[in-house]
């Protein structure tokens, strides 16, 4: 699966290259002026010298900057990579723990879809919607998750999971 390239790391290519075009402007400027100096076999006056001087110092300076560019570049992806590869950890950790603590309370296949629907945010008609059923029904099983969870609210059941999912989460090394 291809990575998503981020704004910042585009910007580092985008300017890498345009610095590393600019590196090989200066170098053949650089080459050219030695090689017309060569051939017309004439000594460089004092501002040839302090012209290929400051050539040579601006493609040292871009090729400098392009190194660090790159680098940054690294670090970003390495970044990205470990950000991801933490995000993928966490979330199938906190599948993990939910499914867990719903085996733990007893819930019912049908009261763990329900509680999995609250914990996504979805109303009590969409929950009814998206399984089919009466508000009323849906209504009765919230009540019951309630009930076997000790909270009285989806606001309890979702702060439930996360001030215990985040006293757990350290422990996991995520």
């Amino acid at each position: 699966m291809p990575k998503p390239m981020f704004q910042e790391e585009k910007t580092l290519k985008f300017t890498s290259l345009f610095l590393f075009g600019s590196v090989l402007f200066f170098l053949f400027d650089i080459v050219s002026d030695l090689y017309e100096r060569l051939i017309a076999r004439n000594a460089p006056s004092f501002l040839d010298l302090v012209h290929l001087t400051f050539e040579v110092a601006s493609a040292a300076a871009l090729i400098l900057a392009i190194r660090v560019l790159l680098r940054q570049l690294r670090l970003l992806q390495e970044r990205n990579i470990a950000q991801t590869e933490s995000l993928r950890l966490l979330r199938g950790e906190m599948d993990h723990f939910v499914r867990n603590k719903f085996t733990h309370w007893g819930l019912s296949p049908a009261e763990r879809d329900i509680a999995m629907y609250m914990l996504k945010g979805l109303s009590i008609s969409e929950i009814a919607t998206a399984r089919a059923t009466a508000e009323g029904t849906i209504k009765a099983q919230s009540s019951s998750i309630f009930r076997k969870t000790g909270v009285n609210s989806r606001t309890e059941l979702m702060s439930l999971f996360m001030d215990e999912f985040l006293d757990v989460a350290p422990e996991s090394n995520l």
